[in-house]
């Protein structure tokens, strides 16, 4: 009797301890060592600095960071910072060690994972995503209220806050969400409220439903990459609505101000998945443009024509184009108004430099207002107005047009048939 109740006792206390590990494998426990840990490991992938707030381990559940923030230098003109408030990491912490180990360490010795995340993103993804789905034990992460920001020589250039994303592990493929609360690219956009969708399996991945607000518009996406061999597969962009006025403010894109509304369809083609070989064509409309005072109507070529060619309306202006190496060519550029028509052809790049070749024509009524001397330099039109070629350099802020020699042929000439009348 006595024998059956210590065996009673023991089995007892057996049972109490193992129920005791398997609820500690689900209650998150802080361990100061492992912060510094953490740490240890960000700096060993590439961080010039790195601070963790705390790491909480649940054996069975996962892993918790809070408070994330990591520095990387680039170069003396670029850097970045990163920062996470807290990172939910789902999965069987004994198992994916175990898992790790077999299917190798994607965190080797000597490899700067924070320099790949600026110069080469879609590699280091590819090896994520590879290096994620292999992993049985990993079930889910899980980001909250993320930030990045970019510097470059010229100041702030590319942010994004308020990111949070949930990916999970299906089998042998990943999917998930990610969302933005805000996104800006100096000069070119400010995205909000944005969200899409992502697929990862046997080697590609797709980025579908992408939406957002971009300054008063309706911004739509769609990407679709193969991860092996870090190519663009197909994709696709469109633009509703965009408030032209809130983009020139939004931007500075130029002195003085455009207003009207933008719609704009793109398609990706298929190639090279890196910014400087992306090629997409596209069309883009935009309705009851006007420009005030902005640079191009500052120059003094416009200025010696006409003090009214200041404020221009347009009812619609529209071109198709295509993005090839840094730059969006146009096919032609043509634009209707009242006072003037126009047609265009050239390019502009993403720094603001532009190159168009452009014929306008000014209408009737406006072309009986002009001095003699401008109106003679105008080739006459059917309508009774007057055609002028002219070509436009420089940057949107600082233009340069060169006037035609027809058009100084045709004021000489008239010039002096006026003056022997």
């Amino acid at each position: 009797m006595n024998k059956t109740y210590k065996l009673e006792k023991i089995f007892t206390l057996a049972l109490f301890l193992v129920s005791l590990l398997i609820l500690a494998g689900f209650m998150p426990i802080g361990f100061g060592a492992l912060t510094g840990v953490a740490e240890s490991a960000l700096r060993e992938a590439g961080a010039d600095s790195v601070s963790v707030g705390g790491v909480s381990v649940a054996l069975w559940t996962g892993v918790r960071v809070k408070n994330l923030e990591a520095y990387k230098r680039i170069s003396a003109n670029e850097d970045y910072r990163v920062y996470a408030p807290r990172v939910d990491i789902s999965c069987n912490l004994l198992r994916m060690g175990i898992a790790a180990i077999a299917s190798g360490d994607l965190f080797t010795p000597g490899r700067d994972m924070f320099r790949e995340v600026y110069e080469k993103p879609l590699e280091l993804l590819g090896d994520l995503s590879s290096q994620m789905m292999s992993l049985r034990p990993f079930r889910k992460v899980t980001l909250h209220g993320a930030g990045i920001s970019f510097t470059n020589k010229s100041g702030p250039w590319i942010s994004a806050g308020g990111m949070s994303a949930s990916v999970s592990s299906k089998g042998k493929s990943l999917d998930g969400k990610v969302n933005v609360t805000e996104a800006s690219v100096p000069s070119l956009a400010k995205i909000k409220n944005f969200s899409i969708r992502l697929q990862a399996e046997n080697g590609r991945l797709d980025l579908a439903q992408g939406s957002g607000s971009v300054f008063g518009g309706k911004f739509y996406a769609e990407l679709s990459l193969d991860l092996n061999n870090l190519q663009i597969l197909s994709g696709s962009t469109t633009i509703k609505g965009l408030d032209l006025d809130k983009f020139t403010v939004g931007t500075g894109f130029s002195p003085g101000s455009v207003s009207g509304k933008l719609n704009l369809e793109a398609q990706v083609e298929p190639g090279p998945a890196d910014f400087d070989s992306i090629r997409a064509k596209g069309s883009a409309v935009v309705t009851e443009l006007t420009a005030v005072e902005i640079a191009l109507q500052r120059t003094p070529a416009v200025s010696q024509v006409s003090r009214d060619l200041r404020t221009l309306l347009f009812s619609e202006v529209k071109s198709d184009f295509h993005l090839a190496g840094g730059r969006v060519n146009f096919d032609e550029i043509t634009g209707t108004g009242e006072v003037m028509s126009f047609r265009s052809t050239g390019w502009i790049d993403f720094e603001g430099r532009m190159r168009q070749n452009l014929v306008g024509e000014f209408s009737e009524n406006f072309t009986k207002r002009l001095p003699r001397l401008i109106r003679n330099s105008l080739e006459p039109t059917e309508e009774g107005g007057g055609r002028f070629k002219c070509g436009i350099s420089g940057t949107f802020h600082r233009p340069r047009v060169e006037i035609d020699r027809s058009m100084y042929d045709r004021a000489v000439g008239g010039f002096f048939r006026d003056l022997f009348k």
